[in-house]
């Protein structure tokens, strides 16, 4: 008889690949838009970018995590952490972009003529000093207490030394918090301002709002459950278990955001169809698309002249 262990290694393994295919497939479609249509390009889009990088790379060291759930070969950890030092690397690179998605935008609604004179490249450079001095640093102290114990899966959760998966942790419901809490601000901010704000910047609120609910639920639920499950005195092969399975909202945080962007964005919408129209279902759909919005002109057209007879 299959152990319960081992169904929850294949529904773990079956996880990752679903997710990736759906990440690995929206955030290199962001990429690709994002270099061929330069209306897309802004120092927010970049920032994206950077984000987009980040999960591709995430995803990616998850394939292999995968293949070790299917096979159940088990490592020890001064085995496991160099192999991943990249991938925790990046998993704390990417939770703190988030937080400069935010303060991105706080940015842009509180210092505008900063945000406008500043060159692309020195701001980018700028907004990304604490993720990369984070991530450098959480890696580091990786290699400082590795140790040889086996360990049930090879990822950041359980790949690093305990007492660093405990900083880790703590330090990503920190992060997540501050972020959190800016944009609670910012939608107050907005809330009281309405209308005022530019078209663009509505827009851009919009897409955050849906991100951060959907980062809520997904990388800061994954990060605050790793360190309750401590706090509450879990330990052991259950502990392990608990942490691993935590990996389906790490997944949901990785494979979202370009979705995200379809669904809130019909510049993204557009040139989505746009770069896919060599299909002939999204040639259809684009077609399609073009017939609605000629019939709404012409409605309107007509209208207008009508109101003009009268």
């Amino acid at each position: 008889m299959v152990s319960a262990a081992i169904v929850n290694q294949i529904c773990i393994a079956s996880e990752i690949v679903v997710f990736d295919v759906l990440g690995l497939f929206g955030h290199i479609n962001f990429l690709c838009l994002t270099y061929k249509k330069p209306s897309l390009r802004s120092k927010s889009s970049y920032l994206q970018c950077a984000l987009s990088v980040s999960h591709i790379i995430c995803l990616l060291f998850e394939i292999p995590n995968a293949a070790l759930l299917f096979t159940g070969i088990r490592l020890k950890r001064n085995v496991c952490f160099p192999a991943i030092s990249i991938y925790v690397f990046f998993i704390c690179f990417q939770a703190v972009i988030i937080l400069m998605l935010v303060v991105d935008l706080l940015i842009i609604v509180f210092f505008t003529t900063f945000y406008r004179k500043i060159g692309t490249i020195t701001y980018i450079a700028m907004m990304l000093v604490i993720p990369f001095i984070y991530s450098a640093f959480t890696v580091v102290l990786g290699f400082l207490k590795m140790d040889d114990e086996v360990i049930i899966f090879c990822n950041p959760p359980i790949g690093l030394h305990p007492d660093v998966g405990r900083f880790w942790s703590m330090s990503n419901v920190i992060f997540n918090t501050i972020t959190l809490f800016l944009f609670v601000f910012l939608m107050i901010v907005f809330h009281f301002k309405g209308k005022r704000q530019k078209s663009d910047t509505r827009k851009l609120m919009k897409s955050l709002k849906v991100s951060t609910i959907v980062f809520i639920f997904s990388w800061y639920m994954c990060m605050l459950a790793n360190d309750l499950f401590v706090a509450i005195g879990i330990t052991g092969p259950l502990l392990v278990f608990c942490k691993s399975n935590m990996v389906f909202f790490a997944l949901v945080c990785f494979a979202q955001p370009f979705y995200v962007m379809l669904w809130k964005s019909s510049d993204y919408r557009d040139a989505f169809i746009d770069m896919w129209s060599f299909l002939e279902c999204v040639k259809n759909m684009k077609s399609s698309k073009i017939s609605h919005k000629v019939s709404n002109v012409s409605s309107v057209a007509l209208s207008v002249k009508r109101s003009i007879k009268q």
